[in-house]
């Protein structure tokens, strides 16, 4: 029998010590989470887990079907529990061993849990995707953009290496013009929901004909604003852009915290290529990084290939405990004077917070 863990979908707001809430709040679930498992909750002070107990999975070697399912009903989840609540969306896959250490992740990551939720209360992510045809739209250009009609008589009468010439230029042109022509119906949404969305994020391309995909937090209440706004949007570029949104989602553009563990060989491995002992102050870390910074610069030693390798992993060093002491700092009050320790057992306690 394999053993079981504790998955953890999302962080959301309740009020402390309340157990009347409590048990209102455990009935109000009515759907199920990954392998069909029933959610709970696991409370800290005034936030709570989503959870729901589950067999300790690598998702990474699951098949692509298995693995697609279990992506979707972790969205699920989270949109279903945002109809009622605010929702700080963890990242897919985060599974602890037990309940008591998710309350320890709870502890730890308590202000950036709250900091996360104050920064969404009562928002949504609403994410619009801008799709065209490009045949279309290059039959156009070349119908309306002079300099191109003149490099294709040119390129028509023009052979050999000044024929290719020629084409090349026209080509470059052709690509310089979509990029603009993108960059402007970009530019031109955004502008159009500025007094709706209080920060956008642009993301990546999923299909072929799309040039725009931009998530945008905006209050929940305002959603009708969006669709006429939308509406108003496709009559502007009817013919030209097809334009669709989809929302309100949980912020994961906004929000989302991925949670790990801190890797010790790979810190261990850092402190001991910057020249530090089991323990040091952040003020130490970057004076001995600067130190060795200026000493394998690579204008100190051209042309030399190992120097310039070696100062690629001093730079990997510093970034790898910088993070791990801004990580350590994020779970404690900071204190100027901390000495971090890079001891194995404090490294594999440390919780490591990576936030959107």
């Amino acid at each position: 029998m394999s053993k079981e863990g504790i998955y953890i979908y999302c962080i959301i707001p309740t009020p402390e010590f309340s157990n009347d809430f409590r048990r209102q709040i455990d009935k109000m679930f009515d759907i199920r989470g990954i392998n069909n498992r029933e959610l709970s909750l696991v409370y800290y002070r005034n936030v709570a887990a989503v959870v729901s107990r589950t067999p300790v999975n690598s998702f990474d070697h699951l098949e692509k079907n298995e693995l697609t399912s279990f992506v979707s009903t972790h969205q699920k989840v989270n949109e279903k529990v945002m109809k009622n609540y605010d929702v700080v969306p963890m990242s897919f896959g985060i599974i602890a061993s037990s309940e008591n250490e998710v309350q320890d992740i709870l502890m730890r990551a308590h202000i950036q849990f709250k900091t996360a939720l104050m920064k969404i209360e009562g928002k949504a992510e609403f994410v619009v995707q801008v799709m065209w045809d490009q045949k279309i739209f290059l039959e156009e250009l070349a119908n309306t953009n002079p300099e191109i009609q003149k490099l294709r008589e040119e390129a028509s009468i023009n052979k050999g290496i000044l024929g290719i010439q020629v084409k090349l230029k026209l080509g470059k042109l052709i690509y310089e013009e979509v990029e603009a022509h993108k960059k402007a119906y970009i530019k031109d949404i955004e502008a159009f929901f500025e007094d709706l969305f209080l920060e956008f994020s642009l993301n990546k391309l999923i299909k072929d004909d799309m040039i725009a995909n931009i998530s945008f937090l905006i209050e929940k209440n305002r959603e009708q604003e969006l669709d006429i706004k939308m509406q108003e949007l496709g009559q502007k570029y009817e013919g030209k852009l097809r334009i669709k949104y989809i929302g309100p989602m949980p912020p994961y553009s906004f929000v989302n915290i991925n949670l790990g563990q801190g890797n010790f060989e790979l810190i261990n491995n850092g402190r001991k290529l910057l020249g530090l002992g089991e323990q040091a102050t952040f003020n130490e870390i970057k004076k001995t990084y600067y130190a060795l910074a200026q000493k394998y610069h690579p204008d100190m030693h051209k042309n030399n290939k190992d120097q310039e390798e070696h100062i690629k992993k001093i730079n990997q060093a510093y970034s790898i405990l910088e993070n791990y002491c801004r990580s350590c700092d994020e779970c404690m009050d900071k204190i100027e004077s901390r000495r971090y320790s890079f001891r194995e057992e404090d490294v594999k306690n440390s919780l490591i917070i990576k936030s959107a």
